[in-house]
């Protein structure tokens, strides 16, 4: 006796094999995109306490003021002067980056307390700006015009 068995033919196969090799595609690339969107530790908003912000993206930077002003620093901002780089930075390098204003380079010396930091340089025209890491949830900003520098802490949104 022969049992008599539905077959769909090679074509439902391949359509459902195709469907699963898409499904997994679409599944990787979802999780791909959102771990290389995480794995800059800069990109987000950040606040400081008087509810100044700004916001890193990979190659830009938008400083947002309280009263609603933003400005957007990039290659068309900066009058051909613009340069936006991550890189590793030891207590040193950082600590030396306001050499003539000893005050401030004690308070950077005492916010810094690990040997090297992952920091985020930008240059824009006259005037230079280094984001650094200090953890998951806190950046030291160290602003430079000229011999001139300002620190300022800043907290993930």
């Amino acid at each position: 006796m022969r049992v008599k068995t539905t077959t769909f033919g090679k074509g439902f196969w391949i359509l459902r094999a195709c469907a699963a090799g898409t499904c997994s595609a679409l599944l990787l690339s979802c999780t791909l995109t959102t771990a290389g969107q995480s794995e800059n530790p800069f990109v987000g908003d950040w606040v400081t306490a008087d509810s100044a912000s700004i916001t890193i993206r990979p190659d830009t930077i938008i400083q947002h003021q309280p009263d609603g002003e933003s400005t957007t620093l990039d290659k068309t901002s900066c009058r051909g002067v613009f340069r936006f780089a991550y890189e590793t930075r030891n207590r040193q390098a950082l600590t030396s980056l306001v050499p003539r204003q000893p005050d401030l380079r004690q308070k950077l010396s005492d916010a810094l307390a690990d040997q090297s930091y992952t920091v985020a340089e930008l240059d824009c025209d006259r005037g230079d700006q280094t984001y650094v890491l200090l953890n998951d949830h806190q950046l030291l900003a160290i602003y430079r015009d000229g011999d001139i520098g300002a620190i300022e802490r800043l907290a993930r949104r």
